[in-house]
């Protein structure tokens, strides 16, 4: 038997005997000087789950006063989160069986987590024979470290995952960068060339890791909204006359740079892996507009590798996209046309 179960039937021993022999009157005030003292929440209940009375501990938590004089339905009082379980417990213990379940209360600073327990016991006052006495034990502190300890390995996975992700995007776009600058020198006949392309090639994507860290912060002396198209060539750079801009001249704050930075960043990394950029061929047209209070991209893939059908699943480059997306309140649209991919992305922005 736990910690639970032992109070619960210690609580229980201490109540009910006395319900055969004492007046009601005597009874409130006994079961008030012995409640009042332990920090769980006590609840006596009828059958059908009216509060038939409450100790104080119970009352500060479900913000009942006092002075009520209970009568209510345990249930109501119950978030709307936990209702369910706590219907179900009460249809079991109301048939005779123990029942415990985990729920929650709203309190001034936030919510509390509870560990529930409720026993059904046979007495002589009750009308039907039955009283079913709620048990709850405050279990916060426990609880709020399980779920931030969860939310902490979560976002450490998180972390490992795109750490991965980027290391093997990184090699993919500098072999990929290899064998794009190999092919522009042959193509102006000058092969030790390449190795001049390929540092310019380098030094280009050096400059979006740069704006990136500036476009979270990094410079405190940066704090006006910047040239998006200035963005867009940076992150594109590497990629030449491969990838063509279109769009209005449009001013995005600096909190947005990382995020566009981030997103075009990872197109172009899944297009040169896998799309237009992994052919010699292959070209992206991006455009863009602005639409009432919104920005509209068109990122759009011609001369790739053959599309024939969406993916059957995604990788983790696809789930960080939406994320990113997501991060910055804006939505995204695929389309696998014959041609090649074409995506289109919208994000609030009003203009100046």
């Amino acid at each position: 038997m736990g910690h639970m179960e032992k109070a619960a039937e210690t609580y229980a021993k201490a109540l009910f005997p006395a319900l055969q022999t004492v007046s009601p009157a005597t009874l409130l005030d006994l079961q008030s000087a012995m409640l009042d003292a332990t920090p769980d929440c006590i609840k006596v209940l009828s059958r059908d789950g009216t509060l038939l009375m409450m100790n104080r501990a119970g009352c500060l938590a479900l913000n009942v006063p006092r002075e009520s004089g209970f009568g209510m339905p345990w249930l109501s009082l119950l978030p709307p989160e936990v209702y369910e379980e706590g219907k179900k417990a009460l249809t079991k213990a109301a048939g005779g069986e123990r029942v415990r379940f985990q729920g929650k209360s709203r309190s001034p600073g936030g919510f509390m987590y509870w560990d529930n327990i409720l026993i059904p016991l046979v007495t002589t006052t009750a009308e039907d024979g039955l009283t079913i006495l709620c048990v709850s034990r405050d279990i916060t502190q426990t609880t709020t470290l399980r779920l931030e300890l969860e939310e902490a390995l979560e976002r450490e996975r998180m972390l490992t995952q795109e750490m991965q992700h980027r290391i093997g995007n990184l090699f993919s776009i500098v072999n990929g960068l290899v064998s794009l600058s190999e092919r522009e020198a042959a193509q102006a006949g000058d092969a030790p060339s390449a190795t001049h392309i390929l540092k310019d090639k380098l030094s280009a994507l050096a400059r979006v890791s740069s704006l990136a860290r500036h476009g979270k912060g990094d410079d405190p002396l940066q704090t006006e909204a910047m040239d998006l198209r200035s963005i867009l060539q940076a992150v594109l750079q590497p990629y030449g006359t491969r990838c063509t801009l279109h769009g209005d001249a449009i001013k995005v704050a600096k909190n947005e740079v990382t995020c566009f930075s981030l997103i075009f960043h990872e197109l172009a990394t899944n297009s040169m892996k896998y799309g237009a950029l992994s052919s010699f061929h292959g070209l992206v047209s991006l455009d863009w507009k602005q639409e009432d209070a919104h920005l509209r991209f068109n990122w759009t893939e011609t001369g790739g590798p053959p599309v024939s059908a969406p993916p059957h699943t995604f990788g983790f480059g696809s789930g960080l996209l939406d994320r990113l997306v997501r991060s910055a309140e804006g939505k995204v649209k695929r389309e696998w046309l014959p041609e090649g991919l074409s995506v289109s992305l919208w994000f609030p922005n009003t203009p100046e």
